[in-house]
């Protein structure tokens, strides 16, 4: 419901950007956004998932999307009426409101003040206390495309290095199907993983219960997928803190790495 609230108004601002900016999208633009309509409206007013959504998240849902039609249709001048489909809810009223609101405050929209928008929506829905705004912490270090996924570090530094050894045994074998690999595939799982560790990788058990899209016919443990990042940020970013006591057993891997390549 938060995310929903949060990308609602903004969303309608980016598609009038577009619209003003980049003309040359508009019938794309127009199919895109009469799809998501629909998808919202079939959604909404399915039976089945009104019957199980709680009473509040429904009728601000509701009117967050009839709002959301409203200003499609105007959008669209007139050739499209995607508001017909939330005009008989008890909630049309607060969709329109909702709508006028945004209409108000469009034209007048400085740099930072949509956010200002999404509370206003919020408190016009009885949602304001469901959330708190975070301080900006900054612009991250230029280091590219791999930044962005940047992790944050372990939650229990002590065990990952109980782990070492087996994070020796791992890192070799990451080092090993890397040197095989153009750097675009490397940088593709590297940044896979990272993404999937945002909501944490356990690498207290060796449990294979992690799967990649970037490699699909393979299961892997917690403390594989960390080695299989650590070795890749080696490889695409190695100046960068990888947030893991790692380098340690990577030196050793690397080293055993070497002895292999050069016997070969």
């Amino acid at each position: 419901m938060c995310r929903f609230l949060f990308n609602c108004p903004l969303d309608v601002i980016i598609e009038h950007y577009l619209r003003e900016r980049l003309p040359t999208l508009q019938h794309a633009q127009f199919v895109s956004l009469g799809q998501m309509a629909v998808d919202a409206a079939n959604s909404t007013m399915n039976p089945e998932v009104r019957k199980i959504t709680p009473r509040k998240i429904l009728e601000a849902g509701t009117a967050l999307n009839g709002a959301y039609a409203i200003l499609l249709d105007e959008f669209n001048e007139g050739a499209t009426n995607f508001t017909a489909a939330y005009r008989k809810q008890d909630v049309f009223g607060l969709s329109q409101k909702l709508a006028d609101h945004w209409r108000t405050r469009h034209s007048q929209l400085g740099p930072g003040d949509e956010y200002n928008l999404v509370d206003e929506f919020a408190d016009m829905l009885g949602l304001r206390d469901w959330y708190e705004w975070k301080p900006d912490t900054g612009a991250p270090p230029a280091v590219g495309e791999s930044q962005s996924a940047k992790p944050e570090g372990t939650t229990n530094p002590e065990l990952l290095k109980q782990k070492h050894p087996a994070a020796v045994c791992y890192l070799l074998s990451a080092l090993e199907r890397y040197d095989k690999m153009p750097v675009e595939t490397v940088r593709e799982i590297a940044l896979e993983v990272a993404q999937l560790g945002r909501n944490g990788l356990s690498y207290a058990d060796a449990e294979k219960k992690y799967r990649l899209k970037s490699l699909p016919d393979e299961s892997f443990s917690g403390l594989q997928l960390m080695c299989l990042m650590f070795a890749g940020f080696k490889r695409i970013a190695p100046e960068q803190d990888a947030g893991m006591d790692l380098n340690e057993p990577f030196l050793t891997a690397l080293q055993l790495f070497n002895e292999k390549r050069a016997k070969s």
